[in-house]
């Protein structure tokens, strides 16, 4: 085998059997290897953008570790932003990038220079802060080393993105017949690391006393297969739960505990709760800003909080917040830990407490604007949407409004619900949706997107058609960048400056027919209908949204997640806060 052919080769054995890619002439050798293994395919994107994105989508469906190939210089740049999409939600991902022959490069000539061979650039520099690893190899030993060393890591501890960038020599040099094998490391870690230790003992210590304990649900726990043992912990003690957005993939909605989706832009009922437990068991979740809000000293301000997650560096922000402590564990080991464990008698007040919260707020998003205006509303859209798929469909959120839209009121059972949570770029729900259909075709696969969003990667229509891809595009279309908007109507006097003015939106279905794709257009939430999803080809369903729709609840600056705008009178603020007395901010 050459080098091009042994890195195909390794890859196909280890189960990831589609490879996403542009062509460019530093990656020829090894998308020439790709079209001549009759045991792979490859699928032709439009930009190499979308190859990250749908790359990244390959683990979230069925645990395949997504592929792309791309040429050096511009066609490697490219992939940086999907590249950051995996690296900060910790999905797997192999990026194959191709690179000049080493004969062409700055290091051959020893100078430092910009540029030495046509389109040489230094991506594996570009790259490190977004990957777990990233090497130019210069041997076929090397290649063979760092290929299974870049495996390991990318599917090891906290998962994550690597790339291997490849010369043009050593994916053209004799690589031999055997391709080499390695024992997958153990994914454990130790539970005593970098002096966040804490024993069982100590877990049993800090729900012993708690009268009002909660859990929040985090992504980590599914990415470590642990969902299953967390639920029956869950279940046994009744405890109530909220999730992250990540997080809410990996549970069934109706579970009794489950009390909505918390932070900025969460449940305003979840929110309450939280911040009126007095014990937060945090369980694979980091606790970014969304979660916590700018303001995160007002966070769970009154309650303890323990924090459960594989990454030790994260655990390392909590040194100097008084009411947390930190473990560091793999959950994959959860029920070593927490199986044994009981839990306090609660507050006789607490789930009576809780009930109410969900009877009053779980799943009654509503759009005030919608309902005084007669528009059509995105949160009746969705929840419309939600009934007429298919049970195990498989769903991708975008970002701005519409994936607010989307998590504040999607309600699953077995559906597989995911976005983009910690980069969230415009236009990632596309290309992942196509990631998605081809990495398991026999799942109804839902794309929902802005218009913002859709314009920014709506080159990859090509790619559902060249693939005959029955996926359904989804747009909510409010002709603007609405959660920007909402951002100016609170500090910029509304004035719309690049959201709304200057901004633009194209004919919807002008440019679906350009395509050769169907096209439905939506002004009211009956007209979506079973028959809506029952085409086998790919369907644009253009939601039509009134420009001035917002999102709510939300979040605004410098406030604690218990007061989100729409604001709630005082008296209903002072009874969902009755545990603890915060003051409200003025």
């Amino acid at each position: 085998m050459t080098g091009a052919e042994y890195i195909v080769e390794f890859l196909r054995q280890r189960g990831s059997k589609n490879f996403f890619l542009v062509q460019g002439g530093a990656c020829a050798f090894i998308i020439d290897a790709i079209g001549r293994n009759k045991e792979v395919d490859y699928f032709c994107f439009n930009h190499e953008q979308s190859t990250a994105m749908a790359a990244d989508a390959c683990w979230r469906v069925n645990k395949t570790v997504g592929v792309t190939v791309a040429t050096s210089g511009p066609g490697a740049t490219n992939l940086i932003t999907g590249i950051a999409c995996s690296y900060f939600d910790s999905i797997p991902s192999i990026h194959i990038t191709g690179q000049v022959n080493k004969s062409e490069s700055s290091e051959f000539i020893g100078a430092n220079v910009r540029q030495t061979g046509f389109q040489e650039t230094k991506i594996v520099e570009m790259v490190k802060p977004i990957t777990k690893y990233a090497v130019q190899v210069n041997s076929i030993d090397e290649l063979k080393k760092e290929l299974i060393k870049a495996y390991n890591i990318a599917i090891s501890h906290r998962m994550g993105p690597v790339l291997i960038d490849v010369p043009m020599n050593i994916q053209k040099e004799e690589a031999g017949d055997v391709i080499e094998y390695f024992a997958e490391q153990d994914r454990s870690i130790a539970s005593e690391i970098d002096g966040f230790a804490l024993t069982k003992k100590q877990v049993q210590a800090f729900l012993t006393d708690a009268k009002r304990p909660m859990v929040l649900f985090g992504a980590g726990i599914g990415l470590s297969g642990a969902e299953a043992q967390v639920m029956r912990f869950i279940e046994q003690h009744q405890l109530p739960f909220v999730s992250s957005w990540n997080g809410i993939s990996f549970f069934d909605h109706d579970s009794a505990g489950y009390c909505g989706q918390i932070g900025v832009y969460g449940n305003r009922g979840a929110n309450f709760i939280l911040q009126n437990c007095d014990a937060l068991l945090v369980l694979g979740s980091r606790l970014d800003n969304r979660q916590r809000s700018g303001n995160s000293k007002s966070f769970a301000s009154d309650a303890k909080v323990l924090v459960v997650d594989v990454d030790v560096e994260e655990l390392k922000k909590y040194r100097s917040e008084s009411n947390f402590s930190a473990i560091a564990l793999d959950l994959s080991n959860f029920s070593k830990v927490f199986g044994g464990i009981e839990v306090a008698k609660f507050d006789a007040a607490w789930l009576p407490y809780v009930e109410e919260m969900k009877v009053k707020y779980f799943g009654k998003e509503v759009s005030t604007y919608a309902e005084k205006n007669n528009t059509l509303s995105p949160y009746l859209a969705v929840k419309k949407l939600n009934s007429i798929m298919e049970n195990d469909a498989v769903v991708i959120g975008d970002t701005g409004a519409t994936v607010c839209w989307v998590y504040q009121s999607f309600h699953r059972t077995k559906q597989n619900l995911f976005t983009s949570g910690g980069n969230s770029p415009m236009g990632y729900a596309l290309p992942a949706a196509i990631g998605a259909k081809i990495t398991d075709h026999s799942k109804q696969v839902i794309c929902m997107i802005g218009d913002g969003g859709f314009q920014m990667n709506i080159q990859e229509l090509q790619t559902v058609v060249q693939n005959k891809l029955d996926i359904k595009i989804v747009v909510f279309n409010n002709a603007g960048y609405g959660i920007i908007k909402q951002f100016q109507d609170s500090y910029f006097d509304s004035r719309y400056f690049a959201t709304g003015e200057g901004y633009g939106v194209p004919d919807f279905e002008k440019i679906a027919y350009s395509y050769g794709i169907d096209y439905i257009k939506i002004t009211d939430v009956n007209q979506l209908t079973k028959e809506t999803f029952s085409k086998s080809s790919a369907v644009l369903i253009d939601l039509i949204i009134d420009t001035n729709t917002l999102i709510e609840p939300k979040l605004e600056m410098g406030r604690p997640i218990h007061d989100q705008f729409p604001y709630i009178s005082d008296v209903d603020f002072k009874s969902a806060n009755r545990f603890v007395n915060y003051k409200r901010l003025r």
